[in-house]
């Protein structure tokens, strides 16, 4: 971080007194540079005063009325009756206290009304009125301290609420909605973001913004219009705030605070401040400019363009150490994390070899539409918030073919819970999640247990772990046959890196596309985001053929460009693009939604795919493993349809081969991902087939697998194609009769996954 300059923001002083995260801000006083308030989990509202116009802040209040923990803040201008203001505070014992700053120990007001936590606060200043959001899915809207409009419409919780003056009230939602309301009536919703919108802000002269968990800024007229969409946060965007000289400043899930100014008609990120935290809950500004952030480590921040407010070098140092600290989260090996460099988000792998992280490409695109959420610098697909009491609301991130008690019993390790709390969480995990099938839904009777919906969504129950008594979780449950299938992709980056390679003949040996073959190309790779139905009607035999030009007739060091261009996902169904063998990784889609491919390719389809990948005998370390991966993540997906599965079951034996490969000496985890996809997908086929005459040979290589692998998440993934295997077949527990079957999992690597083991041992005593 730059000290000193000007046109640069650096730490001015960092307040600690808060025990938990510090979730919202609130500048006060009539010299609203002199004094922060600050809210927390740890159920306070704290106040800090300036000391004069040094960096210097002191606590100067504790405002301790709420039960439970403190979400929202909203500073009411002086009056009269009230010469310091008054300062509103919303928490999740549903109530809104109003303090007196002059007087900490009762509050003055107590609105009472909605039936969960508030989380937003606003106020009209030329009425007075006050607005609240909550996950009650409500906005109210109160006058002298009373309810006298409730707005209900959206069907999620509302995280953030803007009074507009003669433009109305502005609601913004979890369900991805923002609405505008006019005398208690809804008179338009904005729709464009494609997750929950989770901050509101005015901007001067323009409109106002939103921020949402797909990880972008919107720019909006009063009209409905959006006049812009930013992107330069890496994941969830919590909170925004105007700047009083112009621009505004967001902050979020990503470590940072980003800090936009217009340039011309467009507004650009100038500068990201990074911080020692994982979350960046809340940022506000002062009268003079400087920037005040709370984050998930319970510390306050302010951070000054002037110099003399500045902090001195060693603090600068300090805090630079200390961010540095938290930039990488893990050093194992294999593990990829993004690190923002610049406008830039760069993959790093860890080498063990060399004892250090290595930059094995860049990030084309990490969030977004469907994208996955960022929790410790690695993808999943959900983060649950999980309340464990006491104001404590700790983040449970999960997988979308993760098992939920393999998922609480790594979050109970992680945070050294009570053991007991493990089958409270699953059941917490499984009530508060939508079943979806990996997949398509050819099996709409199965209720998948291992598969969420989303982050915990309030409303959906109460906050916090189910005291209910959990059930009894059968085998049937842990191996429901169920398909994981490899179904996102950035069509978006695909084709413009396509068109990008196309126009460098020389890089693809003068087998450049034609304007008729770029044309088919394209509307085949625009029908992806139309869904399965107009995909499937735009593959056929022209598109078809260029496909296959591209996957198997372009030079390898275009197809597969490399260690230096190469961005490996982090973990199986990651959206995150892969900067590589675009052929393929479009052949990966296709098959999951049409076996037109199948058809058209004939018995030749496997053939060729395994010889594009160098997997036509043998896992050889010495070729691409981009190219592995992706051809079987492609194998996988064959169960996308009832013909694909049919194809799979008549080239069993070339797919059991493969599986028998020694995938062990890859230090990919997500090939060995992969590969464990492909076991539980071909064991699926072969027992809707009846067919056991391959046990022995899958029983023996998913041991061999299972023996060798570190990587949890691959392990369990393994250990359900496993039990898929041998529950309810005799012939496959006879043949683990005749193997050490109960040695390997005796001796599982991944302490997480106990609970998993147990459950095939006690399949297999039967």
């Amino acid at each position: 971080m730059t000290q000193g300059n000007n046109s640069l923001y650096a730490l001015s002083t960092q307040l600690e007194g808060h025990s938990q995260d510090v979730r919202a801000l609130a500048a006060g006083t009539s010299n609203a540079s002199s004094t922060v308030f600050s809210a927390s989990r740890d159920t306070r509202v704290l106040r800090w005063s300036r000391d004069g116009d040094s960096a210097a802040f002191a606590q100067s209040g504790t405002y301790a009325g709420h039960s439970h923990f403190v979400v929202s803040l909203l500073f009411i201008q002086p009056s009269e009756e009230y010469p310091e203001g008054l300062i509103a505070s919303g928490s999740a014992d549903k109530g809104i206290n109003v303090f007196d700053p002059r007087n900490d120990a009762t509050p003055v007001f107590t609105l009472i009304g909605h039936t969960d936590t508030v989380c937003a606060l606003a106020r009209d200043e030329a009425t007075g009125a006050i607005v609240s959001g909550s996950w009650d899915k409500t906005a109210k809207v109160w006058v002298d301290w009373q309810c006298v409009l409730t707005l209900t419409g959206h069907e999620q919780a509302v995280w953030a609420v803007l009074a507009a003056g003669a433009h109305g009230v502005l609601t913004a939602s979890a369900d991805k909605l923002i609405k505008v309301w006019k005398d208690g009536k809804c008179v338009r919703s904005l729709s464009g973001h494609s997750d929950a919108v989770r901050a509101l802000a005015p901007l001067e002269g323009v409109g106002f913004l939103s921020a949402s968990n797909d990880g972008s800024v919107r720019i909006w007229n009063f009209q409905g219009d959006c006049m812009a969409e930013l992107f330069s946060h890496t994941s969830f965007v919590y909170g925004l705030s105007p700047l009083p000289h112009g621009g505004f400043a967001s902050c979020g899930e990503d470590r940072t605070v980003k800090v936009w100014k217009p340039e011309g008609s467009e507004y650009k990120c100038v500068q990201t401040i990074q911080h020692p935290c994982t979350s960046v809950w809340c940022v506000t500004a002062l009268e003079n400019g400087d920037i005040v952030t709370g984050g998930s480590d319970a510390v306050v921040r302010i951070f000054t363009t002037n110099p003399e407010r500045a902090a001195s070098l060693n603090e600068v140092k300090a805090y630079d150490d200390s961010v540095a600290k938290h930039q990488i989260p893990s050093n194992q090996v294999g593990d990829v994390v993004m690190i923002l460099n610049g406008d830039m988000v760069e993959a790093h792998q860890f080498n063990a070899a060399d004892g250090q992280w290595v930059k094995i490409g860049e990030v084309v695109d990490a969030v977004g539409g469907g994208r996955k959420q960022m929790y410790n610098g690695r993808e999943y697909d959900y983060v649950f918030d999980i309340d464990i009491g006491a104001g404590a609301n700790l983040k449970l991130p999960y997988n979308l073919s993760d098992n939920p008690y393999m998922a609480a019993q790594d979050f109970i390790n992680r945070h050294e819970l009570n053991q007991d709390f493990l089958d409270q969480i699953g059941t917490f995990i499984i009530q508060n999640s939508k079943s979806t099938t990996l997949g398509n839904d050819l099996n709409p009777g199965v209720s998948d247990p291992f598969t969420g919906a989303g982050r915990y969504v309030p409303g959906t129950s109460s906050s916090g772990v189910s005291k209910s008594a959990p059930a009894a979780v059968k085998p049937e449950q842990l191996f429901p046959n169920v398909f994981a299938t490899f179904g996102s992709i950035n069509s978006k980056g695909v084709k413009t890196k396509i068109m990008q390679l196309n126009g460098d003949p020389v890089k693809i040996n003068g087998l450049t596309l034609s304007s008729d073959e770029q044309s088919v190309l394209s509307s085949l790779i625009d029908s992806i985001d139309g869904g399965k139905d107009k995909l499937a009607k735009n593959l056929n035999d022209r598109s078809w053929s260029v496909l296959s030009k591209l996957a198997f007739e372009w030079p390898e060091a275009v197809r597969f460009p490399g260690k230096a261009k190469c961005f490996w996902t982090v973990h199986a169904s990651s959206n995150l693009y892969f900067n590589g063998n675009e052929g393929i990784d479009l052949i990966r889609i296709c098959v999951l939604h049409s076996a037109s491919p199948l058809s058209l390719e004939g018995d030749n389809f496997i053939p060729k795919l395994l010889q594009a990948a160098d997997l036509t005998n043998a896992f050889n370390q010495a070729g691409v493993e981009a190219n592995k991966m992706l051809c079987i993540r492609a194998l996988s997906n064959l169960v996308g349809t009832q013909d694909g599965m049919n194809y799979m079951y008549k080239s069993r034996q070339a797919i059991v081969n493969v599986l028998g490969y020694k995938w062990n000496l890859s230090s990919n985890a997500n090939l060995r991902l992969a590969v464990a996809s492909l076991f539980l997908n071909v064991i699926i086929v072969l027992k809707q087939k009846k067919d056991d005459s391959f046990s022995f040979d899958l029983l023996t290589s998913l041991i061999e697998f299972i023996s060798h692998e570190s990587d949890v998440e691959n392990e369990y993934r393994a250990l359900v194609a496993l039990g898929t295997l041998i529950h309810g077949n005799q012939a496959a527990q006879e043949a683990a009769g005749l193997v050490d079957l109960k040695s390997t999992l005796k001796a599982s690597k991944n302490k997480s996954i106990d609970r998993i083991v147990q459950l095939h041992r006690a399949i297999l005593k039967k």
